[in-house]
């Protein structure tokens, strides 16, 4: 029983981490260029004229650059959160449409749901799971992220809500793992929103060897000049 307190309260300590730092998300990331490139490279937003909608797909390789910010947390209470949120593909929704005086009627998370899957890299398609799929430390963790997002984006974040999926699809392999080469994509009724894969803010930059220009890890040619930049 002591264990399990000690645990729990362990699990605590890292939620109220992460809530501070997600807090100040948009003052630290100006300062936290790996965390900023990730962030650029892991959302996504509706061009649909008057649509108001972002899927910000938030793998594990996020929490973990953004608790390298914070000098307080020890090696061993990141880890205990990454073992809350590997098993699982995390995405982050917000849907809503302008009127014609901008402002914004938001969908809901029943209506959101209802329409939004992901789709691996061999095309099988994988629904929200619910909630009793989800274990105990994860849905408390969704929990306490719904007033952070509230308090930092008003309405917008009110209306942010989190979607989890399983991180292996049914071949066993990941569904989205920014580290490998592949891709996948998030249905969200007609709309589609795709990622290629590797994440270049994950990667070293590369330098092309032609007109020195420094690159994206992830492109294999100089979008210049056409030079191959695989060894």
């Amino acid at each position: 029983m002591k264990n399990q307190f000690a645990s729990n309260f362990t699990f605590f300590k890292n939620i109220v981490a992460l809530t501070f730092l997600l807090s100040s998300l948009c003052i630290a990331q100006e300062n936290n260029p790996d965390q900023q490139s990730v962030i650029r490279e892991t959302q996504q937003m509706s061009h649909q004229e008057h649509k108001l909608t972002l899927v910000w797909w938030v793998p594990e390789q996020f929490w973990r650059i953004s608790f390298a910010a914070n000098q307080k947390l020890t090696e061993e209470q990141i880890n205990s959160f990454i073992k809350t949120v590997k098993p699982y593909t995390l995405i982050a929704v917000v849907n809503g449409e302008f009127g014609s005086f901008g402002g914004v009627t938001y969908e809901s998370e029943t209506a959101i749901r209802s329409k939004l899957v992901i789709i691996d890299n061999e095309g099988n398609q994988y629904s929200p799971l619910d909630s009793e799929e989800i274990s105990a430390d994860m849905q408390n963790f969704l929990g306490m992220m719904k007033p952070v997002f509230a308090n930092m984006l008003g309405a917008m974040g009110k209306n942010f809500d989190f979607y989890i999926f399983p991180a292996k699809g049914k071949t066993g392999k990941s569904i989205a793992d920014p580290q490998k080469e592949g891709h996948f994509s998030i249905q969200l009724g007609e709309e589609k929103f795709k990622w290629r894969l590797p994440l270049g803010s994950l990667l070293p930059q590369k330098t092309c060897p032609k007109c020195g220009e420094k690159l994206s890890g992830s492109y294999k040619y100089c979008p210049f000049d056409g030079t191959s930049l695989e060894k």
